[in-house]
């Protein structure tokens, strides 16, 4: 099983050097509803795919991809996300001559950055790099999901940065993210479907996400 790793507050370790995230107690979970053992990966998500492909990992838990990731299938989402910009308060925009534009290394949004901003430097890294580089004025903006925004925004070292009021079309303001798995592994992916759909009904999604989210994410 592969998840994302430094992706704070998905999967990520903590200051005592704990894994924690709500992908991973979301894992952990599928983990026991579908009766299996599992051994876990972390990586970025462009390992995770490689890893799928390769045979090396039966299944990742992954942002949802565009276009589709021929030869992968894919689960029904477990959580909605909306894409969101952080900066300065006053500061370098994404559209302003110039700009840096940190952004998750392989996601969706890497592929939407390039196409908004093709004046821009993009620069991709683990989202926790990325957010130390914004601190550290090494980038100007950065192009994330909003429950990873948000989370960093209501930290101590957030304080200083805000969401900048940047519009997006439809399809970048609300994306699923799913489990993926090989297209000859049909049976997994069933078995995942149920397994989160099940989690969803009994509200244990639900309980697991109130452990670092502050609204509804489903």
């Amino acid at each position: 099983m592969g998840l994302t790793d430094d992706y704070p507050p998905l999967s990520y370790i903590d200051r005592e050097g704990q894994r924690r995230g709500f992908e991973y107690d979301l894992a952990d979970s599928l983990c026991r509803r579908l009766g299996r053992s599992c051994v876990w990966t972390f990586a970025t998500q462009e390992k995770l795919l490689q890893g799928i492909r390769d045979g090396s990992l039966d299944l990742i838990f992954a942002q949802r991809l565009e276009p589709r990731q021929e030869g992968l299938l894919y689960s029904t989402p477990y959580y909605h996300s909306r894409a969101m910009c952080i900066g300065r308060p006053g500061g370098v925009g994404p559209g302003d001559a110039g700009a840096r534009i940190g952004v998750y290394r392989g996601s969706v949004l890497e592929q939407r950055a390039r196409g908004f901003w093709p004046g821009a430097t993009i620069v991709t890294g683990s989202v926790g790099e990325l957010i130390r580089r914004l601190q550290r004025g090494e980038i100007d903006v950065l192009f994330i999901n909003d429950l990873a925004g948000y989370a960093f925004l209501l930290t101590d070292q957030g304080q200083e940065f805000d969401r900048l009021d940047v519009p997006f079309d439809a399809e970048t303001k609300v994306t699923g993210s799913r489990v993926a798995v090989r297209t000859d592994r049909r049976d997994l992916l069933d078995a995942v479907n149920r397994a989160l759909k099940a989690l969803l009904y009994s509200g244990e999604l639900h309980n697991r996400s109130r452990n670092y989210f502050q609204y509804i994410i489903y």
